[in-house]
C-alpha cells in the first residue's frame, strides 16, 4: 500500500461498523469470493462465494456480540505489511470489550486487504475466534441461568 496509514483507517472503520452491530456496513468491508480460514478443532477452510452467502454468518457474530454485550474492540499489536501498492497484509490480536473496558474475550486475526478498485476490501481471513466466542457465549448462557 502507497498511503501509509489506509489500511489502519480501513480496519478502524471496520471496527466501528461492528461495534455499532451494522451488518451492512460490515458486509460492505468484503469482496468475493471471500477465504475463511479458522483455527478450532480442525483448522477449516472455506470460500464464500458472494455477500449473499457471508451475511448469515455475520449476523451470527453480530447477534453473539450483542449478547456478550460488546461495548468495543481494540486492536493490539496492529501489524500492516505492503504487498504491492495495491494488497497489504494485516494481522491484529483482537480484545473485544465491555462498558466497563473489561475483556470479554480476545482472538488473532489475519486479513489480506485490496483495492479492487472500490477501495479497500477484506479478500481473505485466517482467525482462531471460533472457539473463543463459542466459550465466551458459554459463559455468558451459564451466569444468566445461575442470576
Amino acid at each position: 500500500m502507497t498511503e501509509k496509514g489506509r489500511p489502519e483507517l480501513f480496519l478502524d472503520e471496520y471496527r466501528e461498523a461492528f461495534e455499532r452491530f451494522d451488518v451492512a456496513a460490515i458486509a460492505a468491508c468484503f469482496a468475493f469470493p471471500l477465504h475463511v480460514t479458522g483455527d478450532a478443532i480442525d483448522v477449516t477452510i472455506v470460500s464464500v462465494p458472494t455477500l449473499e452467502a457471508w451475511l448469515p454468518q455475520l449476523e451470527r457474530i453480530v447477534g453473539a456480540y450483542r449478547m456478550l454485550r460488546v461495548a468495543s474492540a481494540d486492536a493490539r499489536d496492529l501489524r500492516v505489511v505492503s504487498v504491492t501498492s495495491r494488497i497489504a497484509q494485516a494481522t491484529s490480536n483482537w480484545h473485544l470489550l465491555d462498558v466497563q473496558g473489561e475483556v470479554i474475550y480476545d482472538f488473532h486475526a489475519s486479513y489480506t486487504l485490496a483495492d479492487i478498485g472500490a477501495g479497500l476490501r477484506i479478500t481473505a481471513i485466517a482467525h482462531d475466534e471460533g472457539p473463543r466466542l463459542l466459550a465466551a457465549v458459554a459463559r455468558r448462557q451459564a451466569a444468566s441461568r445461575i442470576a
